[in-house]
């Protein structure tokens, strides 16, 4: 088997003809990217349009007596849902933060606006969790007993009476409430206490090690996001603590149960769309590498032909 030999060195004429060529790549590929990325933007757009409508018309609605708990149940599960997505934005944009710590032909500017969108997210999807939370009906004085009616017998008057239907929904109406509230301060505490055990590393990072320059810079800006991020949290955390008593309209069993089936089909509609946007920006991401790849690349063989004029005929 004949060894694979290394391809002839490219003269000078040759060399021009693939900067011309390179430029054209170039220019397929950014073609590619603008195509790319205007279908995500698109996507993405919907995507959050139909999160917007379905958290604020779940916040406009409570459970009456007949619903019971059905809008609660809903609420909860939207909710969840929303919590599951920010710690999918979350990894996205460590992973773009580790990125700028390596070396990467994109530049810091673009990572910087990526890892902008994915923190914009991320506090989007944060103020909509705590507005159904906030949603909850409070607890209200309700009388506990109602009378039914009254009777006489051999000469004492006796009135009947029961636990009344408004007493008991109130009471599975704050108890959902609560439990909903205190499932949310634990999601929040638990981001404090991520980021500020992260904070905790990166200040020691810049207090007790030798970074260079782009490092130390990296490390500083992400500092300050850090301490923005655990301020607004620790706000959220205090303005969820306060009580609130909701509010919102009572609607019925059998429109709750409605309400219900919208959201399923909704939440599959969802699921399957943000799958797409990740799976989008994954091809977005590398074509852009690609394209600073291909740019790096092009500069190098322009330097190479201004430093080394044409030879003389």
């Amino acid at each position: 088997m004949a060894a694979a030999q290394d391809p002839a060195p490219m003269s000078y004429p040759e060399r021009v003809k693939s900067v011309e060529n390179l430029k054209q790549h170039v220019a397929q590929r950014e073609a590619r990217f603008a195509l790319l990325r205007q279908d995500l933007q698109t996507l993405d757009g919907r995507v959050e349009k139909e999160v917007d409508d379905i958290v604020t018309t779940l916040a406009g609605l409570k459970d009456s007596n007949d619903s019971k708990t059905k809008v609660a149940n809903i609420k909860e599960d939207v909710m969840k849902g929303l919590v599951r997505t920010i710690w999918i934005y979350k990894q996205k944009r460590m992973e773009v933060f580790e990125r700028m710590r390596k070396d990467s032909n994109v530049p810091k500017e673009e990572l910087d606006n990526t890892m902008k969108v994915f923190d914009d997210r991320i506090g989007k999807r944060v103020a909509q969790v705590m507005e159904l939370a906030k949603s909850f009906p409070g607890h209200e004085e309700v009388k506990k007993y109602e009378s039914y009616g009254s009777s006489y017998y051999n000469g004492w008057y006796s009135e009947n009476s029961r636990i009344s239907d408004d007493w008991k929904q109130n009471r599975r109406a704050s108890t959902a409430g609560r439990v909903a509230r205190r499932d949310v301060m634990a999601e929040l505490d638990k981001a404090i206490d991520r980021n500020q055990s992260r904070r905790a590393s990166i200040a020691d990072a810049l207090a007790n090690r030798k970074l260079n320059d782009r490092e130390r810079t990296l490390q500083t800006e992400e500092l300050g996001r850090l301490d923005a991020a655990i301020d607004d949290l620790k706000a959220q955390r205090r303005e969820l603590a306060l009580p609130t008593a909701g509010g919102g309209r009572e609607i019925g069993g059998g429109e709750a149960h409605d309400a219900g089936k919208m959201l399923d089909d909704a939440r599959r509609d969802l699921s399957r769309d943000f799958g797409d946007i990740m799976r989008k920006y994954a091809e977005l991401d590398a074509e852009r590498t690609r394209i600073f790849d291909l740019k790096a690349n092009l500069t190098a063989r322009e330097e190479w032909l201004k430093n080394n004029p044409p030879p003389a005929r």
